[in-house]
């Protein structure tokens, strides 16, 4: 990002930082464009402050930008499409998920067919930074068939995917992915949400792909992974817990002899006013950071547009300690 742009970015920061919160506000309804298509977006942008050992470095980026469309053809037939942008990811624009979605109204049976972040790991979180379950789990990019089951309270699903990582000599659709939850309110002071998710290939995530190059993404055996978690609401406070890992050490590759895991806790709390605040405490084994730990406050500038500041700390694997300081300015529509 050249010297201009990054004054003009921080010039537009200033601008809607400055702007005050109006809490007549309304959340402005997805876009139709024409009939039955609709448009929704998210808008990150971000200034950071890395310190590591005493060497220090700052940054200003486009985090996300984020673009749905949703295509309503009948009553029990509609696409699903979403362009994604991440500066500090791929820093190219591309098709995040393109998918048919098959269900009638009255019926709690669904299919859907395309490309879709899979259904493996919850990942709720309060803070700016992803956790480290999602870093670990994530598996997004990949065509997939999956069917399932949403009725209120229980959402369940099943899928199989061609994933990159193939047993040696193969290539086929060679992944299933399952979850089950439950999610709801009591009453007016409790909401909860639980449930679990398992892959047969977690070798396949976006975390661990970088684990097979030198054996050219092949495997002799599949390693499965799972994930728990649970969330609880008592009035303004929210708890939040995942766990993920994977079902055992694996053979080959240069993951040989680990098992990777992770775990994320939370707390969060919804202020009277339009301010939240979150606490977190995290780890992983045999990937990633051993230790952090963090807080971060938003403030809502308006229905969908806030800004919020994190602090995080990490020890990773190596002994290494980092402190980041982040400072976020999001806007949905």
């Amino acid at each position: 990002m050249n010297t201009i742009t990054r004054s003009i970015a921080l010039a537009c920061l200033g601008v809607l930082l400055a702007v005050p919160a109006s809490s007549a506000e309304k959340e402005q309804e997805k876009k139709e464009l024409i009939k039955g298509l609709r448009i929704s977006g998210l808008v990150e942008v971000e200034g950071s402050y890395f310190d590591s050992e005493g060497e220090s470095s700052t940054d200003l980026i486009l985090s996300t930008f984020e673009l749905g469309f949703e295509a309503k053809v009948t009553d029990w037939l509609s696409a699903h499409a979403v362009l994604l942008y991440e500066e500090d990811g791929d820093d190219e624009l591309i098709v995040d998920e393109a998918y048919i979605r098959m269900k009638k109204e009255e019926s709690p049976i669904f299919a859907e067919a395309g490309r879709m972040t899979q259904a493996f790991g919850n990942f709720a979180t309060g803070m700016i930074s992803d956790p480290l379950t999602l870093e670990l789990g994530e598996t997004k990019h990949h065509a997939s068939l999956r069917v399932g089951y949403e009725a209120d309270p229980l959402t369940a699903s099943i899928a199989v995917m061609n994933g990159d990582v193939q047993k040696i000599g193969k290539d086929d659709i060679n992944t299933v992915v399952a979850s089950i939850g439950a999610a709801g309110e009591v009453n007016e002071s409790f909401s909860y949400g639980l449930g679990a998710s398992y892959i047969s290939n977690i070798g396949d995530t976006d975390g661990l792909q970088e684990s097979w190059p030198s054996s050219g993404n092949e495997t002799s055996d599949f390693v499965a992974g799972y994930s728990v978690y649970g969330i609880a609401g008592f009035g303004g406070f929210e708890m939040r817990a995942e766990y993920l890992a994977a079902a055992e050490e694996f053979q080959d590759g240069d993951a040989a002899g680990s098992r990777p895991q992770a775990y994320n806790l939370e707390v969060g709390y919804d202020f009277p006013f339009p301010m939240h605040f979150a606490l977190r405490y995290a780890g992983a084994d045999d990937f990633a950071a051993d230790e952090q730990y963090g807080a971060t406050l938003a403030y809502d500038l308006a229905e969908q547009a806030t800004v919020a500041l994190e602090y995080l700390h990490q020890k990773n694997d190596d002994l290494t300690k980092i402190d980041m300081v982040t400072l976020q300015l999001a806007m949905g529509f």
